[in-house]
């Protein structure tokens, strides 16, 4: 094989081809989809709900900021027994 001057050596003939692989290997992005049920939405246009929980919400930050909350460990352990013999 005779290379001279004149020649392209940039030009690859396979250039086209692995190109077309690359373009098929890409992978498809996927977007994330959220379903909420009909009852979820129900509740969440329930606006007695949203008030009592953010009242809750708030009388318990407040306990936690000023120092005053705390934890019952036998109620917290009776949930995890109860969790975790449920079945």
């Amino acid at each position: 094989m005779k290379i001279n001057r004149y020649g392209n050596i940039s030009n690859n003939p396979y250039k086209h081809q692995l190109n077309r692989m690359n373009e098929q290997q890409k992978p498809q992005m996927k977007q994330d989809q959220l379903q909420i049920s009909k009852e979820a939405l129900e509740m969440q246009k329930n606006e007695k709900f949203a008030t009592e929980r953010t009242e809750k919400i708030e009388h318990l930050k407040n306990q936690v900021q000023s120092g005053n909350y705390t934890v019952d460990a036998e109620k917290v352990a009776k949930k995890f027994f109860d969790f975790w013999t449920e079945r």
